[in-house]
């Protein structure tokens, strides 16, 4: 039997700083709170599927640092399959550096330190890919390495649904995620991605790109958008207990959504679970840390929505030829 969700991305690790407000030009401004936790949006992807009850995998290159910062044991005791994290002792995990404000937008910086080097373990591992990728349903690729996503699928002959979140490489490769979105059958973006695709492609409308059967824009605060086979779908954002930190709002939401495919939800009800699965992430700092459950994730839906969540009504090979 198949396993569900295979992503493809980084393992990073999150350094999280809460500020009153932004610094200005030569301003100092005091943290008022500071930690690490776990992230990169294929390990995000993963962890909050597995969560969810699917069964997910992730494929990605760690740092010398993934096991002394307890990384891998934590993939693994939530069930993430990591035979496809590619170990080395040549560099540390990426760092990302979140400076965050409540109830608004962060500004993020990366820090990796060896691109060349991560592209040259990728290339050397795509046998590994292609062969862990033929045990999944689905396989989501997220920020990561654009090059090695186009040659993967320029030579892969699966039948898998290809999902793709470009994020914010979607500025600074976008000519990159433009190759990619031939290959892909799902696209997420925000509204401001999206944006700087229309710009690119000089569309009129979001709805002229080809490739995708399936385009999902999330809104932020005003919810999300989906676009399939000339259906517009309204999803509202679900009401958070509180709002702490934004980070990894949108992974979880991916993950929410494809599981939502995977256990036979319409298009329209997988676009409610998974802003109820986004609902829950942005109550904790940290991408990982407040993931829910799927008993978790259904009577939030019933609270919110105002019914009960409605039973499946596809079975995966409908729902894979429907997108497909």
């Amino acid at each position: 039997m198949k396993r569900d969700i295979l992503a493809f991305g980084s393992i990073v690790i999150d350094n999280l700083m809460i500020v009153d407000k932004f610094a200005a030009l030569n301003e100092t401004v005091p943290v008022k709170k500071y930690r690490y936790t776990y992230g990169g949006a294929g390990a995000n992807v993963a962890v909050a599927a597995t969560r969810l009850g699917v069964k997910s995998g992730l494929f990605a290159v760690s740092g010398y640092d993934f096991k002394k910062m307890n990384y891998e044991k934590c993939l693994t005791e939530q069930g993430v399959d990591v035979r496809g994290v590619i170990r080395t002792t040549e560099f540390p995990m990426a760092r990302s550096f979140i400076l965050s404000k409540e109830e608004s937008e962060d500004q993020i910086l990366y820090y990796y330190e060896s691109k060349k080097a991560v592209a040259r373990l990728l290339f050397h591992n795509i046998h590994l890919a292609e062969s862990l990728a033929k045990e999944y349903k689905i396989l989501h690729f997220s920020t990561g390495h654009f090059k090695f996503y186009r040659r993967f699928l320029k030579k892969y002959k699966g039948k898998q649904l290809i999902s793709f979140d470009p994020g914010q490489e979607t500025f600074s490769y976008p000519y990159r995620v433009i190759r990619l979105l031939k290959y892909c059958h799902l696209l997420f973006m925000n509204n401001h991605e999206a944006k700087r695709i229309k710009e690119i492609l000089k569309l009129k409308s979001i709805r002229e790109i080809k490739g995708p059967l399936l385009i999902c824009i999330s809104l932020g605060a005003q919810g999300s958008i989906i676009l399939f086979k000339g259906q517009v779908f309204r999803i509202p954002a679900v009401k958070s207990s509180r709002v702490v930190d934004p980070t990894g709002a949108g992974d979880s939401h991916r993950a929410g959504f494809l599981t939502a495919l995977l256990k036979g939800y319409d298009i329209e009800t997988a676009g409610r679970i998974a802003s109820t699965v986004a609902s829950f992430t942005i109550e904790a700092e940290g991408a990982q840390t407040s993931l829910p459950t799927w008993d978790k994730v259904v009577r939030r839906y019933e609270h919110f929505f105002k019914e009960p969540l409605p039973e499946p009504s596809k079975s995966w090979e409908e729902t894979l030829k429907s997108l497909s």
